[in-house]
């Protein structure tokens, strides 16, 4: 197998579980919250505004990629910034992995 079919196949295995994903729409900046069903916390938090994306790398979603398919964090970062940008038609400026609590805290999904 060629780097660009396994590149290829990779992509698609990471799209899969992506689109697994609920989102939530909150707060007036549209802030995009992507979770798993019944979760109060998003694993993916977008910010439209700004083109920002938070990564929760410490639960379900980094398992998943990294423990399942043995994906560096970088090329993970690339493959959600493209997927964001394919989604949900916008640009992504910038990925940034949740690691601190405070951090974690802009993760927890927000009442209406």
């Amino acid at each position: 197998m060629s780097k660009e079919e396994y590149y290829s196949k990779i992509k698609r295995f990471v799209y899969r579980k992506f689109d697994e994903l609920e989102v939530t729409e909150r707060n007036k900046r549209n802030d995009l919250y992507l979770h798993y069903k019944n979760n109060e916390y998003a694993e993916i938090l977008i910010k439209k505004k700004s083109g920002e994306v938070y990564y929760n790398y410490n639960y379900e979603l980094s398992d998943k990629f990294f423990m399942t398919i043995n994906l560096e964090k970088v090329d993970f970062e690339i493959l959600l910034g493209r997927w964001v940008e394919d989604t949900f038609q916008m640009k992504v400026n910038h990925t940034h992995e949740c690691v601190l609590v405070i951090e974690h805290m802009m993760l927890k999904i927000p009442f209406k």
